[in-house]
């Protein structure tokens, strides 16, 4: 009966494959004219899967001049700069998104988000990033990468002038890497 239970549990722990869990999620809004962060958290779902949820209103008509700049880190001894580092204007990439790593970020992205046409956005606005929730198994498909603690850091510009950023940390753990 015990080696039953063991093999069990062995063929359970191998089924569960990679696994994600958002750690920390802050939202910081440089300008309050701009508009205001409503929500900025993390959900938990269960002790191994949570969802992040964004919601932002805006109290300005934004028509152009929308900068987003991504820096991503790992966590190796202190957080180290990972993969990428890019700055793209967003109002350019809605009218003609012709960058393929925000293409591919972006398009994980767009059924948790309203962020889905070009400048202007107006006044009144709310943005939001509803229930996002991190599928390991296809962003690994995409973008492989080891055991460990990531973080992404989204700095906003209007203008040229940083407006707000967007820190988040993730840690990523593959059963089948063992």
């Amino acid at each position: 009966m015990n080696k039953v239970l063991i093999l069990l549990l062995w063929i359970g722990l191998f089924s569960l494959g990679a696994q994600a869990k958002f750690k920390t999620l802050n939202c910081e809004l440089y300008d309050k004219d701009v508009g205001i962060i409503r929500m900025c958290k993390i959900k938990a779902v269960s002790r191994t899967k949570n969802l992040i949820n964004i919601i932002f209103d805006l109290f300005q008509t934004v028509e152009s001049g929308v900068m987003v700049q991504v820096q991503f880190f790992k966590r190796v001894n202190g957080w180290r700069p990972f993969l990428y580092n890019f700055t793209v204007d967003a109002c350019k990439f809605f009218k003609k998104p012709n960058n393929l790593i925000v293409r591919l970020a972006y398009e994980y992205l767009k059924p948790f988000t309203n962020l889905n046409h070009t400048c202007p956005y107006k006044a009144g606005s709310t943005i939001y990033i509803k229930n996002f929730d991190l599928n390991v198994d296809q962003f690994r498909s995409r973008y492989p990468i080891d055991n460990g603690e990531y973080a992404v850091h989204i700095s906003l510009y209007y203008d040229n002038i940083l407006k707000g950023t967007i820190n988040g940390s993730i840690y990523h753990f593959n059963y089948k890497d063992q």
